[in-house]
């Protein structure tokens, strides 16, 4: 179940449907949602309250592509959002647009996240067990906060809606707190970081803990684009599609893409350009071969060099003219040590690289301007959540 993974709304409805998760629950005429016991009432309250949450995470567009989905969509004809919001409070559908300022699409967003995840909680308490996907912190901790929404109104009785609505959105964001940490950074981010591949993913995280930057603390997404023109295309949709501030790390020799996402970058969102060209080269060059030979000692496997063959490489093998990757592919294949491997050199570096002053100049500098620049949007805007 993705539905509480971070994805664009049309994204996972498409999914979902996919999956066939949703049509059976939603399209039939024959089904009512049952708020009748508190328990049910309270699933859908949390399932209120994330609503709530990934609406103010998204443009107007993005609701917008949901409604037109729907709308094409002849198995949706059963399926009436105002209807549904009425069953949890009568007044609810105006006032999600009267004091939240909700379009109908954006309230169509609410309905069908009320619907699913109710059921997808009921589903998951019935089998009293952790979900095995990579969301299963995430749906536990929505169970968490229906069971302390349920406690709530055992205890008092809440029939406005507005009461009902801040019981809700307090209580998750109460939790939301508590657990930011623990938290999958899929479920609900706040910002966004975007790289071009899995070493950048590896790395940029640990130098962060290392700087005193946790980026699972701050719920920032960390996303590998898969190379520097599927950053630059997924900056775009992101740009046009969510209010979160985005952060782009390209290699050096990515200008084309540095110049397409310069041109559309917003007042909150950050660009680097590695000014030493790919990550490998921002080291300094005495640690940097340093942490070659130690990788190269450390190697295991049929390609590893035995203690005998093991021969140190020495700064004067690189070239400034060169990336030093370049330059590695060519000694590992003269050395029969196979293909140099980026990414398991990258976990080697993080398992190896200690403390602050390890990081290399360019990412210590690229760190504290992520943070400076997101502290101050977090006091500007009062974004605790």
């Amino acid at each position: 179940m993705q539905w509480l993974s971070f994805d664009e709304p049309e994204s996972r409805l498409k999914k979902a449907i996919k999956r066939g998760e949703l049509l059976p629950a939603i399209t039939s005429p024959e089904r009512t949602t049952d708020l009748g016991e508190s328990g049910h009432r309270a699933d859908c309250l949390a399932a209120l309250a994330f609503a709530i949450q990934d609406v103010a995470r998204f443009k107007p567009i993005s609701f917008k592509r949901i409604a037109q989905a729907i709308s094409l969509n002849n198995q949706f004809e059963h399926f009436h959002p105002s209807s549904l919001l009425a069953k949890l409070h009568p007044q609810l559908n105006d006032y999600l647009g009267t004091e939240l300022g909700w379009t109908e699409n954006e309230k169509l967003w609410a309905a069908l996240c009320l619907e699913f995840l109710s059921l997808a909680l009921m589903a998951f308490q019935e089998n009293d067990s952790q979900s095995q996907s990579d969301d299963g912190d995430s749906i536990s901790f929505l169970t968490n906060v229906s069971n302390r929404i349920k406690a709530s109104l055992d205890q008092q009785s809440v029939t406005e809606c507005s009461a009902i609505v801040d019981l809700a959105r307090n209580t998750f964001l109460q939790h939301y707190e508590e657990m930011r940490v623990q938290l999958s950074p899929e479920f609900l981010p706040e910002k966004l970081l975007m790289v071009e591949g899995q070493t950048e993913a590896i790395l940029i995280p640990h130098f962060a803990r290392l700087a005193d930057f946790d980026l699972r603390r701050e719920r920032i997404l960390m996303i590998s684009g898969g190379g520097a023109n599927q950053v630059a295309k997924r900056f775009l949709t992101f740009r046009q599609t969510t209010r979160l501030p985005v952060a782009c790390v390209l290699d050096g020799d990515a200008e084309a893409q540095y110049e397409i996402i310069s041109q559309h970058i917003g007042g909150e969102d950050l660009l680097f350009s590695l000014e030493s060209g790919e990550l490998e080269d921002t080291f300094e060059i005495t640690d940097f071969v340093q942490l070659l030979n130690r990788y190269l000692q450390s190697m295991t496997g049929v390609n590893a060099p035995s203690l005998v063959e093991f021969q140190a490489l020495k700064k004067d093998l690189f070239s400034p003219l060169q990336k030093r990757t370049q330059t590695l592919n060519r000694i590992w294949r003269e050395r029969s040590l196979g293909n140099f491997d980026k990414v398991e050199f990258a976990g080697f570096v993080a398992e190896t690289i200690k403390s602050e002053n390890e990081i290399p100049e360019e990412f210590a500098a690229m760190i504290q301007s992520i943070k400076q620049k997101w502290d101050k949007y977090k006091a500007d805007t009062g974004d605790d959540s």
